[in-house]
């Protein structure tokens, strides 16, 4: 490294697969200045990594934002071609590791192979958070020379990991407003009690689930974001807000389909009630949220009584078998099909239609009577 300066970083040193590689923690300003990724500029056939998605990297930003205070981001993973400088602290037993001190040249060549996204999203969040400037950023450097090595390797990693659902990702988040929403109903509303699928991402056809709970937080967000007045901002609804809207969702559905009821008691019923209806779809639910969210504002000027008593009138009369004409003609089900299309398009023209049923004329806005002048007479 003669002719270099160099940066030490403490460091462990460990084997893995038969490449030596380093943990460190590297202060976020390094990260910005001195752990740029050489093969951002070059052909994607050169590169171990996929190219740079902009919106991601922002969507990170915005969360380390408003999350100043306990935010979580992984460790960055590179490569580089060679050991580096490895100092180790003396006095160590071999237990399949070493503490010490890595010396990196200054014109070290590093390629990413994971938290592209997290390192750029890092560096725009600097700019305007002084404190994560002042954090630092868990980094992963494996010894790998080869380019197409590198390029293994980053497939390797990508090749495993298995996302986690997004039932299990609300049942742990407890940041979200409409997750604390759907998470409390799933345990005290009657018709969810018991009947909530919170690991998996869908109910199993077998399974005496009714929905999964991430149906409950999007049917909850659906329903709420559609009732609310205009000008209102989510961001200051209060979690019993939120709360009570969702449960007046669930108290309509509860109240004009006995289905409910009826399959409570008994999974057989709740059997046939999925091959007969798609009353139980997840992608029903959303059309239903949706719908009772638009009908809320068409009836707005009315009492909470009223409209409640005119939405179960309204969902008990619509016909949610398989061969139900409303649907069909949205193309939400094709004729005899318990399983709704999950398309944005047939959803949308389901809750649109969906809507038109629950409307009864009295929640139209009186258009102002325009009188014509009378005719003149020319003599």
């Amino acid at each position: 490294m003669q002719g270099y300066g160099t940066i030490p970083l403490p460091a462990i040193r460990g084997k893995q697969g038969g490449r030596t590689f380093y943990v460190s923690n590297l202060p976020n300003l390094l990260v910005r200045n001195f752990l740029r990724d050489v093969q951002s500029a070059v052909d994607i056939s050169e590169r171990s990594q996929r190219p740079l998605d902009p919106k991601h990297a922002d969507d990170i930003t915005n969360y380390l934002k408003s999350n100043v205070n306990e935010y979580v981001v992984g460790a960055l993973t590179f490569a580089m071609k060679t050991e580096g400088e490895f100092t180790p602290l003396p006095n160590q037993s071999s237990d399949g590791y070493e503490l010490g001190t890595l010396q990196f040249n200054l014109v070290q060549e590093f390629h990413s192979l994971d938290g592209q996204h997290r390192r750029q999203a890092i560096i725009k969040a600097m700019e305007e958070v002084d404190s994560i400037r002042d954090d630092s950023t868990a980094v992963i450097f494996y010894v790998e020379p080869e380019l197409k090595r590198r390029q293994q390797m980053f497939s390797d990693m990508n090749s495993t990991p298995r996302k986690v659902s997004k039932s299990l990702n609300i049942a742990y988040n407890n940041r979200d407003p409409f997750a604390r929403a759907a998470k409390q109903l799933a345990e005290d509303h009657p018709l969810l009690k018991g009947k909530i699928e919170k690991l998996q991402p869908r109910v199993k056809s077998d399974s005496s689930d009714f929905y999964s709970l991430s149906s409950i937080q999007d049917a909850v967000k659906r329903v709420v974001t559609g009732s609310i007045s205009k000008g209102v901002v989510i961001e200051d609804l209060t979690d019993n807000e939120i709360q009570r809207r969702g449960g007046e969702f669930f108290d309509l559905l509860l109240k004009s389909r006995n289905e409910f009821t009826a399959a409570a008691n008994d999974p057989k019923v709740l059997q046939k009630f999925r091959e007969d209806t798609i009353l139980f779809s997840s992608t029903t639910l959303r059309v239903l949220a949706g719908a009772v969210g638009r009908a809320n504002q068409y009836y707005k000027a009315q009492t909470p009584t009223a409209i409640h008593d005119k939405l179960v009138n309204a969902l008990a009369k619509i016909d949610f078998g398989v061969n139900s004409d409303l649907f069909i003609k949205s193309g939400f089900i094709a004729r005899g099909s318990s399983t709704p299309s999950a398309r944005n398009q047939e959803i949308v023209a389901a809750i649109r239609a969906v809507t038109e049923k629950m409307k009864d004329g009295t929640g139209e806005e009186k258009k102002p009577k325009i009188t014509k002048p009378p005719l003149r007479t020319v003599h």
